[in-house]
């Protein structure tokens, strides 16, 4: 172990990102960062910046010179970044002079026409090539849709934002930046022998602190584990096996980060494990399934116990698999990009709500299940949406009423001990134990709707409302499906008596019940307009729940109540309340 300035570092020679790393993934807000700490060293005499692990993996001719080439294992986020950061510099100062662009500015970046880091991703490698030549940033912004994964936008992103770092900057001023990143800032780096070593030395330093996500720590773990039991080529598999998870949880939309990947590790520990309750320390709980003091303590008998040896490879074998599997299929539910658009609008449906998150073992779970088919999740969401409705947003209950449950059936849907027959019983039974039809029947009616209940979830059953008054129309105007609809910014909940009422006129006591709620296209037409005000609106309207409103004579508290009835009514057949 050594601290290296990043100038020292950079001389090393070619880096390469394996293809088990996941994408590049800094944000905004660690783009920030970096560059605060690059305000702040100007006043001190070195910064810390952290870690990097890197194995040597061989050397490359360019031109005369034969460079050094090193995997990194771990740091490959900052180093992206700082590459990213140095080619911006240097196109700053093009941009300013193009006489002072001298080529020696980004020599450990771009050498001899070949850039220095080279990507896990063939197309990434591509896009990232791009961004190091092209030196109009103008053309970069207008050429967005070039970047079509998610780490290829992290790139873009980075690139653009540290463009407008040096916005309004001075030559001096960008070379004086660039000598306190290169000389200040001060990298930890460790040189390892093989792959076999990253999980030993990540064990290590997360006994020192270190911060780590919890499944890279799974990850060293794992490799961890399989060093010890002198299984390289099982290490081997673990890393490549977890780049490819990376990859599939970078796909999902706002993916990438710490939070999905920690939630993905859970979500997959509930069904593998069958625990329900308190699941906080993932990490700490894996490491007690696959337990390390059991390799070291029993360690010294595998060379005369090759069963006992084999029973724990095993396990760490079945265990990155189980999340392997589990990687693609979690990325396909959060993103909703089933070929079958009946399960899209199943889900979305859900997430509406605000539910999906909830069910996402029990969904998992089917979903990794052979016997299961896809198309199974639409029966089981719609009964999980009359279980959300019944429950959470009308019941009153608490919002993990039934979760340990429904973790449970995701438990044994994975050891075969639950079949889709009896899962469809098992949460029809849930339902009917947890509800309390009078209750929820009340809070229908609640003459606070609007304001107790969100506005996604108001304008759900409105959609469904309007969608059930058009099915018996000869004319019928297509409002869009549901996924449109939500899209449509224009469509809004409008209150056909106003919030603001005018001077002399009182509140209705039920105003903000549904019966007084109603889809409209542009609500600043009607906005705090009378009724008599509106009818001519409502009777021009593509929407058939607001031309019915032109047949009323007045609006008032009676009226609400009776059209209230009505939405009542339509939401107990709806959903078998």
């Amino acid at each position: 172990m050594k601290f290296d300035s990043i100038d020292t570092f950079l001389n090393y020679g070619i880096f390469v990102i394996p293809e088990y790393q996941r994408g590049y993934s800094w944000g905004n807000e660690q783009l920030t960062d970096f560059v605060n700490d690059l305000s702040d060293v100007e006043y001190i005499k070195e910064h810390y910046v952290g870690t990097v692990t890197l194995i040597k993996s061989g050397s490359e001719l360019i031109g005369i010179s034969d460079k050094n080439k090193y995997d990194i294992v771990d740091g490959q986020q900052r180093i992206t970044s700082i590459h990213i950061f140095l080619i911006s510099l240097y196109y700053k100062i093009f941009e300013i002079d193009k006489a002072k662009a001298d080529d020696e500015i980004i020599k450990q970046v771009i050498y001899k026409g070949k850039p220095l880091l080279r990507l896990n991703n063939k197309n990434d490698q591509e896009f990232f090539n791009y961004l190091l030549n092209e030196n109009n940033i103008n053309n970069l912004k207008q050429n967005k849709d070039r970047a079509a994964t998610k780490s290829q936008k992290n790139l873009l992103n980075a690139r653009l934002f540290f463009d407008n770092y040096f916005n309004k900057s001075s030559i001096k001023s960008i070379i004086n930046v660039r000598r306190n990143l290169l000389s200040k800032f001060k990298l930890n780096v460790f040189e390892l022998e093989e792959e076999s070593e990253v999980g030993l030395i990540f064990e290590t330093m997360n006994d020192r602190g270190l911060p780590l996500s919890d499944i890279d720590k799974i990850k060293n773990y794992l490799i961890y584990l399989s060093h010890k039991l002198n299984d390289k080529s099982l290490a081997k598999e673990i890393n490549k096996k977890f780049g490819e998870i990376f990859t599939e949880l970078m796909q999902i939309d706002n993916g990438g980060s710490v939070r999905i990947e920690n939630q993905f590790l859970k979500d997959s520990y509930i069904i593998y494990k069958g625990e329900t309750r308190n699941i906080n320390d993932i990490h700490q709980r894996v490491k007690d399934m696959i337990s390390q003091r059991e390799v070291l303590k029993i360690g010294s008998l595998f060379d005369n116990n090759k069963p006992l040896m084999n029973k724990k490879l095993d396990e760490i074998e079945q265990f990155s698999k189980f999340l392997h599997r589990c990687s693609s299929n979690y990325a396909m539910l959060l993103n909703r990009n089933f070929e079958n658009e009946e399960i899209n609008c199943a889900l979305l449906r859900l997430d509406i709500l605000g539910k999906t998150e909830t069910f996402l073992p029990l969904f998992l779970s089917i979903l990794s299940h052979r016997g299961f088919k896809k198309d199974f999740l639409i029966p089981i969401c719609e009964i999980l949406e009359i279980f959300s409705l019944k429950i959470y947003v009308f019941g009153n209950r608490k919002s993990n009423t039934g979760n340990s449950v429904i973790n449970d059936f995701a438990h044994r849907i994975f050891v075969n001990k639950l079949n889709f027959t009896d899962l469809k019983k098992e949460l029809r039974l849930l339902v009917t134990k947890n509800s309390n039809t009078t209750e929820i029947r009340n809070s229908i009616i609640n003459n606070n709707a609007y304001k107790v209940l969100s506005d996604n979830t108001v304008k759900l059953l409105l959609y469904d409302y309007e969608t059930y008054l058009q099915k018996d129309l000869k004319f019928k105007y297509n409002i869009g499906s549901l996924n449109e609809f939500f899209a449509n910014k224009k469509i809004s909940i409008e209150h056909i008596l106003p919030q603001k009422l005018q001077p002399g006129f009182t509140e209705a006591p039920n105003s903000q019940s549904f019966g007084n709620l109603v889809l409209t296209f542009d609500n600043s037409v009607l906005n705090n307009k009378s009724f008599l005000q509106k009818k001519n609106i409502y009777q021009k309207s593509n929407l058939e729940s607001e031309r019915q409103l032109f047949y009323y004579e007045d609006w008032n508290e009676k009226t609400i109540r009776e059209r209230g009835k009505k939405i009542s009514k339509f939401i107990f057949e709806r959903w078998s309340i």
